[in-house]
C-alpha cells in the first residue's frame, strides 16, 4: 500500500503506524487503516474504515488523464473499466492491493456542493 499511494501516485506519507498510514493529498489526507487488525478493536480510531472495498475519485487536469493511464499501467497495475461521462470527461477505474476501487477522472465529475440538502 505503501509503495502504491506514495510511489505511484505521488502522495506523501505523512504518519505510519502499525495497523495503518496516512498520506497528504491536497488539504486533506488519505486514511488507509488494515481492517484486519483493528476490526476487534473498541477504542473510537477503531470505527475508522469500510466493512468491505471502498472507492475513491482522484481528480487530475484533463491534459494529464493520459499520462496518469501510463503510469498506472507501468506499475503493473490493471485497468479495469474506462468510461466516458456528459460534458466529455472521462475516468479510468483500477484496484488498490487492499481491494479498493481507485478512479483517475479528467475533471471534476461532481457539482458544486450546495448548501440546500434536501
Amino acid at each position: 500500500m505503501a509503495r502504491m499511494y506514495g510511489e505511484v501516485l505521488g502522495l506523501p506519507l505523512v504518519a505510519s503506524w502499525p495497523d495503518g498510514m496516512s498520506f497528504r493529498l491536497g488539504g486533506g489526507v488519505v486514511l488507509l487503516f488494515d481492517r484486519e487488525r483493528i476490526v476487534d478493536r473498541s477504542e473510537p480510531t477503531a470505527q475508522h474504515g469500510a466493512s468491505g472495498p471502498g472507492h475513491v475519485c482522484f481528480v487530475v487536469e484533463a491534459d494529464d488523464y493520459e499520462a496518469w493511464k501510463g503510469r498506472i499501467a507501468s506499475a503493473a497495475l490493471e485497468i479495469t473499466h474506462e468510461h466516458e461521462w456528459n460534458e466529455g470527461r472521462r475516468s479510468f477505474y483500477f484496484n488498490d492491493p487492499a481491494g479498493n476501487l481507485l478512479e483517475i477522472a479528467d475533471g471534476d465529475l461532481w457539482p458544486e456542493a450546495s448548501a440546500n440538502f434536501t
